[in-house]
């Protein structure tokens, strides 16, 4: 079995193992979140390499970017069901990068499209805190596991890990109740960028991110991990950040 996809890249994800991209088909509105087809789990860095169509250059794959996929089988999980297997064949090029944000304001306008659907919602994954118990998906498997959302008063803090390392959760509000969240960041690009802005200034505020102005705002996409068999529960990250054209 093997499904073509036009993918439009909505978060590259640290992930155990390696690299997770996630992201939906354009045509179908449907998401996907690739998996490696030997383990089911994170990619390896290759399988995330691309080529620009008109640069012909190679690089990592970046949000925002439209790719041709060639996706294997669906490899749901009750926690995550939107996981396909990238078919192997389509690794033994680069992927081929169709076009990018910067180029095509509509793949951003679907991004925001999409913030805008999950905008009414009151909760994410159907828990008001960063993690839904495994025992709740095993009674009753999610129908999302992704989801791109609008945050309210989105400040960047500088904390460390369950292993005493540095990381970057996103603080902000979100829903009818203005639910606050506190949830880690996972996106390769924007944790790089932040660990190394918030060495002085620990809690800071989103407007002062990488690239941002006034003509900018900044969608979430957020993710539920793997089960974490310690605690029995999957968390919420902050899988990709989004940064496109206001309205």
């Amino acid at each position: 079995m093997m499904l073509e996809s036009r993918f439009l890249c909505l978060a590259v994800s640290r992930r155990d193992g390696g690299t997770c991209i996630a992201g939906i088909d354009i045509d179908t509105g449907k998401w996907i979140r690739p998996v490696n087809p030997r383990n089911r789990g994170a990619l390896w860095d290759i399988e995330v390499v691309v080529k620009d169509r008109v640069t012909e250059n190679l690089r990592m794959m970046a949000v925002l970017d439209l790719i041709k996929l060639q996706l294997g089988e669906p490899a749901a999980t009750g926690g995550q069901p939107e996981n396909w297997t990238l078919n192997p064949s389509s690794t033994a090029e680069p992927l081929l990068v169709l076009s990018r944000a910067g180029d095509d304001p509509s793949l951003a306008a679907r991004a925001r499209d999409l913030a805008e659907d999950d905008g009414p919602l009151s909760l994410i994954f159907g828990t008001y805190d960063n993690k839904v118990p495994h025992s709740a998906i095993e009674n009753q498997p999610l129908l999302q596991s992704l989801c791109v959302i609008r945050p309210k008063n989105l400040r960047w803090v500088r904390t460390t890990n369950f292993k005493n390392r540095p990381r970057i959760e996103g603080w902000f509000d979100f829903g009818k109740r203005d639910t606050r969240f506190c949830l880690p960041l996972t996106d390769i690009a924007w944790e790089t960028q932040l660990l190394e802005q918030t060495i002085r200034e620990t809690n800071m505020d989103s407007s002062k991110s990488p690239g941002m102005n006034e003509t900018l705002e900044i969608l979430l996409t957020v993710s539920l991990g793997d089960h974490f068999r310690e605690t029995g529960h999957h968390y919420k990250l902050i899988a990709g950040v989004l940064l496109v054209p206001r309205n």
